[in-house]
């Protein structure tokens, strides 16, 4: 009786468990059991800002060198919550690229 009260208490934990620190596996095909119910528990915006990191390292990784971006695959250890904060800080950091650009062009 105490194994399986140790059980379902880990079973608990594991469906509680914050989405933010599911890894990512570098084999989608592995993604259906692993991945999705995580992203199921996320905001709309995180879930729009891990899709575009994800097709940034997938599909973008096939057309390296067609806009002279370097795409890296998703890295082993890759965790949600990762993949959505570097997601935003690379939106963030083209943003203010791309402001910036735009300003030093008025300046002429």
């Amino acid at each position: 009786m105490r194994i399986f009260s140790v059980f379902c208490f880990a079973l608990l934990l594991v469906a509680c468990g914050d989405p933010h620190d599911t890894r990512v596996p570098a084999d989608i095909s592995k993604w259906r059991d692993s991945v999705k119910p995580s992203l199921q528990k996320l905001t709309p915006d995180e879930q729009a800002l891990f899709a575009q990191y994800v097709r940034q390292h997938t599909i973008l990784a096939d057309e390296v060198g067609l806009n002279g971006d370097k795409a890296d695959p998703i890295p082993e250890g890759m965790t949600i919550g990762r993949a959505i904060e570097e997601q935003r800080n690379y939106e963030e950091k083209t943003h203010k690229d791309k402001t910036e650009k735009q300003q030093s062009g008025h300046g002429k």
